[in-house]
């Protein structure tokens, strides 16, 4: 994915916020309850990453299959820049 959009907040934000919220859902099911400790807030920061980044790749798909001009304009700003 490029690096350009991974910096545009209105990309980030929702999926960040949605990861977030996924990630609590899932460690509360889990029966987990708070995060008192080190391995409590270390299986909430793993499955955070794994969602952010699954949802990262799911959000790119989607602007490449629905939004092309968007996703060949990133492509484009990122290949100028290097």
């Amino acid at each position: 994915m490029p690096k350009n959009l991974q910096r545009q907040w209105w990309f980030m934000f929702p999926i960040t916020f949605i990861s977030g919220y996924a990630a609590y859902l899932l460690v509360s099911a889990a029966g987990i309850g708070g995060l008192e400790t080190l391995a409590q807030m270390l299986v909430f920061a793993l499955c955070f990453a794994a969602l952010r980044t699954g949802l990262q790749f799911i959000s790119w798909l989607g602007i490449v299959a629905f939004m092309p001009k968007l996703a060949k304009s990133v492509l484009d700003q990122e290949t100028a820049s290097k």
